[in-house]
């Protein structure tokens, strides 16, 4: 099985449905900082904004028959794919 490591952050602070991912940890340290500056650059009165969690991801290229579970809905890229995550980091101000 054909693996690779991805790294990837909470779009929305504590809530792991959304990620973005990127080639290394630092790419998705810095992703995530931009994020936060425009979260806090847009709604100024938000108050405090959550921690962001950065995952190291063990990811599985998928064969035919995964990509034909994604492309027809039956379970998304990340459920098919995602063999190992762990939390490596945590994004704050």
């Amino acid at each position: 099985m054909e693996t690779a490591t991805l790294y990837a952050y909470q779009i929305s602070p504590g809530n792991d449905d959304l990620l973005f991912f990127t080639e290394t940890l630092e790419q998705c340290q810095a992703a995530a900082l931009e994020q936060r500056r425009d979260f806090i650059e847009n709604d100024p009165d938000e108050g405090e904004l959550a921690a962001m969690a950065v995952y190291r991801c063990e990811m599985k290229m998928p064969d035919q028959q995964t990509l034909l579970r994604v492309l027809n809905d039956e379970t998304t890229l990340v459920e098919a794919c995602v063999v190992e995550r762990k939390l490596v980091a945590l994004v704050t101000d």
